[in-house]
């Protein structure tokens, strides 16, 4: 059950947008074993030059930058798994959007069971009545 918000220092076609939430889905159900129906991301362009680096525009530096945060119930992943999914997730952002700046960030936070989850349910409590999450 993740949640992926993923900004973006340019404009994005409605492909692009759709290439990448399809791509995010991909590797969160095949590389972390999330429940496809529960994937959920959100796509934001940002103008570049709204975005700084080093105190430069990202127009200014002709450059593309990019920014996501996963939220992933903590515990259900090794490091082996989180650091595949950042892997994909940069090479997948790199496919679609071409060369990104170094300053181009990926973070999955491990938020605990009991402080997160849908349907009016935390994690926890699905887990504790067997429910699936």
């Amino acid at each position: 059950m993740p949640y992926i918000a993923v900004r973006i220092s340019k404009t994005v076609s409605a492909a692009q947008v759709q290439q990448l939430a399809s791509g995010i889905t991909d590797i969160m159900t095949d590389t972390l074993c999330k429940q496809r129906s529960l994937v959920a991301v959100s796509i934001e362009s940002i103008p570049a030059s709204h975005w700084f680096v080093a105190s430069q525009n990202m127009a200014e530096l002709q450059n593309t930058t990019a920014f996501v945060s996963g939220i992933i119930t903590e515990g259900t992943n090794t490091e082996a798994e989180k650091s595949h999914a950042i892997a994909a997730i940069f090479a997948l952002l790199t496919e679609v959007l071409g060369v990104l700046a170094e300053a181009s960030y990926i973070v999955l936070d491990c938020v605990p069971a009991t402080n997160w989850g849908y349907s009016g349910k935390t994690q926890a409590n699905r887990k504790a009545t067997g429910e699936k999450s």
